[in-house]
């Protein structure tokens, strides 16, 4: 774009804003701090949003080298470095992603600032400050260093036994520390990831054999998916859908896996259609449609399930995709009702006494109550 053209686009937002506090709409203080917001998110100026595309597109084909090159690296020359350096390059990886995502989100101040965790916690209510492209540019570079370093501490214990749960716990940690320094939809994903691998490698390195690896490990992602849905819900994230719809999955796939052992398969149904019922309740309150997605595939799946394992799978295939067809059909008719209640909800907020009133006919001649009296023939066509 060139300088005249930029110089035409700040001058018509100046023009706009100053519009905006001759009519009133806006206050000299708002409009001065509308402007700053514009010219923060590159809105408005050629200049600004050039360089804000500018520094994502380096981002990712910068996130996009550092793959390529451990790709590289485990294709050709990794097998003849040593375990040490191995360990070294994977964690000079995760400090150069974790440092380059502080730069890109404006530097360390990030952290406590606003945007972060911390800030909003502290109720800090100055806005965002950090654009949203630089946003996913640095959560895609803190999932990298997560990666990175769940990877390092990987190849250098590989061997150790009963030590498999510390590379996951450790890229989750990162993961989240990325996060509450800046949330990002990126970093919000690789943190869910994180801690369903912690918890299944976790169970199988500690659990003794007195205790069912698969129930508890079942139970626990179900606990954990819960977790995040509800903080979530709560507002400790930010990325609200996205966090519920994270939640939901992980306590059905919790469910699910429940049915790898004939002892907890019955179990396992239970908690899909429970988890599923929860879903479509909650959606009640929480519109997101991930929540209604999961509720009907839960009551789908989990019913389907439940009537091949009573009968022992004595009805046959073409019964069940019946089966499955009906539940499917019912559960949608459920999804539609339950949204379209809602949609009518804000309609009936109201009550009666914001409604306007409906006219029942002629008004009555003669002088109003407690009004002046009418003028003669003032209520004559003229």
């Amino acid at each position: 774009m060139s300088r005249q053209a930029r110089a035409r686009d700040s001058e018509a937002r100046e023009e706009v804003l100053r519009q905006l506090v001759v009519e009133g709409v806006l206050s000299a203080e708002q409009a001065g701090a509308v402007g700053t917001a514009l010219r923060r998110a590159g809105v408005g100026g050629g200049s600004g949003r050039t360089l804000v595309r500018g520094a994502e597109v380096a981002g990712y084909a910068g996130g996009g080298l550092v793959l390529a090159g451990v790709f590289a690296l485990l294709a050709t020359a990794w097998q003849d470095l040593d375990v040490a350096v191995r360990v070294l390059l994977l964690a000079a990886i995760a400090v150069a992603a974790a440092g380059s995502g502080l730069v890109m989100a404006g530097g360390p101040r990030v952290a406590l600032g606003p945007d972060s965790l911390a800030g909003r916690l502290r109720g800090l209510s100055a806005g965002p400050t950090v654009p949203a492209v630089r946003r996913r540019v640095a959560g895609v570079l803190f999932a990298l260093a997560a990666l990175a370093a769940a990877f390092a501490v990987s190849v250098g214990l590989d061997g150790a036994e009963g030590l498999e749960w510390v590379a996951p716990l450790v890229g989750l940690v990162v993961a989240l520390s990325g996060y509450a320094a800046l949330p990002s939809a990126v970093a919000l994903v690789i943190s869910w990831w994180m801690s369903g691998t912690l918890v299944i490698v976790a169970f199988n390195a500690f659990v003794t054999d007195r205790i069912d690896v698969t129930l508890a490990t079942g139970l626990t992602l179900v606990v954990v998916g819960a977790a995040w849905a509800a903080l979530t819900a709560w507002g400790a994230l930010v990325e609200r859908g996205l966090g519920i719809g994270l939640g939901a999955a992980m306590a059905l796939l919790g469910a699910q896996f429940l049915l790898f052992r004939e002892e907890t398969s019955f179990l396992g149904y239970m908690l899909t259609l429970g988890a599923a019922a929860l879903c479509l309740g909650f959606y009640r309150w929480e519109r997101t449609v991930v929540l209604l997605v999961f509720g009907i595939l839960g009551i789908t799946v989990g019913v389907t399930e439940l009537v091949w394992d009573l009968t022992g799978g004595a009805i046959g295939a073409a019964a069940i995709l019946l089966t499955a067809g009906a539940v499917l059909l019912a559960s949608c008719w459920v999804g539609i009702r339950l949204h379209r209640d809602g949609a009518a909800e804000p309609a009936r907020a109201g009550g009666p006494e914001e409604a306007e009133p409906t006219s029942t006919g002629p008004a009555p001649e003669g002088p109003a109550p407690n009004g002046p009296t009418p003028t003669p023939g003032a209520d004559r066509p003229e």
